[in-house]
């Protein structure tokens, strides 16, 4: 298994759909490649965010640059 196929498998993992091979071989490429358990890691405290029914407190300056950065975002792809 290479970070490609964790990239392309990782929403069956954090869902535990993956077999057991899968998890097994998963977890076994985490465990020698510190990149996709930093990507790992922040999908899976990305969906723990969003399922959370508590909403997060952002400071007022990191809240303008993310709009700023997403509005960006969202202009450029409409060129």
């Amino acid at each position: 298994m290479d970070c490609r196929d964790v990239l392309a498998q990782v929403s069956q993992y954090l869902d535990v759909e993956a077999a057991q091979d899968l998890a097994r071989r998963l977890e076994a490429h985490l465990g020698d490649c510190p990149h996709c358990r930093v990507y790992v890691d922040t999908v899976k405290r990305t969906i723990l965010l969003y399922r959370s029914e508590t909403p997060l407190d952002c400071p007022d300056e990191v809240r303008a640059r993310l709009h700023a950065a997403l509005s960006f975002e969202y202009k450029k792809k409409g060129e």
